[in-house]
């Protein structure tokens, strides 16, 4: 049993034990207990003095299952020892934790910006029952992409004649955030790019952020943003944000790009998903006034000469 630590059983067959460290021993929760990868075995008898496990039918089911894993000597040592092979594995805090994503689709969407630059969002996809295999998400990709284009090309969107739409991907990932078939990569590539049909009236790093809310208020996976490069977005001279007209008409296109994406994968939706498993399906979107900034949209416009003025007098 670790040294330096309280713990406290559930009762149930299939927990893991509470365990906290001695303030004594220990200045915060985050020290390490012993070296990362140390093992630590507990005793039949750590854990019923603790636990209070002797009515639980817990410590008969682990027994049972040293008795169909455990053969040979080694079976006979834990025989001998009382010890179950329970571990408690000393974390290593130096290493960051590894990403535990629902498995679903990456809607992904971009192109070109102004002449140098370019843009991309992209919208993740799950399923509250079994995520579509790649027959079915073949099937819906025509529509999707028609509706990311008629959305780029929509007055309502506010993206101008400098934001142009050339490819659409579409792709399955898995539990790490890779790739579920890296080898067959799912992608649309317009071969006469629409854009939008205003012109601009904002550089390529501004942005309108349009909030994707779902029924939760907080919490994990509660609500994502898509920077959309609406460049032409109206700009109030006296307050430098935009008008409740111009936000509404962007939520108004956004919601409409929305509901065509969830038409064209039944069963399925737009959702706010996070690095350890939650996820939630999109209700509603936000449009807010203030402009933001993605500065990665404003990365290779080239720095010519400097424009000298006169000589002062």
């Amino acid at each position: 049993m670790p040294p330096g630590v309280d713990w406290l059983w559930l009762g149930f067959p299939e927990s893991w034990p509470i365990l906290r460290l001695q303030l004594g021993n220990y200045p915060d929760p985050t020290a390490p207990i012993g070296e990362a990868g140390d093992w630590w075995w507990f005793t039949i008898a750590d854990a019923e003095a603790h636990g209070g496990l002797g009515h639980s039918g817990w410590l008969e089911q682990l027994a049972e299952r040293v008795a169909r894993s455990f053969v040979g000597p080694l079976a006979t040592a834990f025989s001998v020892l009382g010890a179950l092979p329970l571990i408690w594995t000393v974390p290593d805090y130096r290493r960051p934790p590894v990403p535990a994503f629902q498995p679903h689709y990456r809607l992904q969407f971009g192109g070109k910006l102004y002449v140098d630059e370019s843009w991309s969002c992209r919208l993740n996809i799950t399923s509250a029952g079994t995520l579509m295999d790649s027959a079915a998400a073949d099937a819906a990709f025509p529509a999707l992409w028609a509706a990311i284009s008629a959305w780029v090309q929509r007055v309502d969107s506010s993206l101008s004649q400098a934001t142009y739409l050339d490819f659409v991907k579409f792709n399955e990932i898995n539990a790490l955030g890779h790739y579920a078939h890296p080898d067959t990569v799912r992608v649309y590539n317009f071969d006469s790019p629409p854009y939008g049909p205003a012109s601009s009236i904002h550089p390529p790093q501004v942005s309108v952020v349009v909030s994707l809310l779902t029924a939760l208020v907080r919490g994990k996976a509660h609500r994502g943003r898509m920077f959309t490069p609406a460049l032409a977005a109206g700009c109030s001279g006296t307050t430098g944000a935009q008008g409740d007209a111009g936000a509404a008409t962007i939520a108004s296109s956004a919601t409409t790009l929305l509901n065509a994406i969830n038409t064209a994968v039944p069963d399925h939706g737009v959702s706010i998903i996070s690095t350890t498993g939650e996820s939630n399906h999109v209700t509603q979107v936000a449009v807010g006034h203030a402009f933001d900034t993605m500065q990665t949209r404003r990365k290779s416009i080239p720095e010519k000469n400097y424009v000298l003025g006169d000589v002062l007098s």
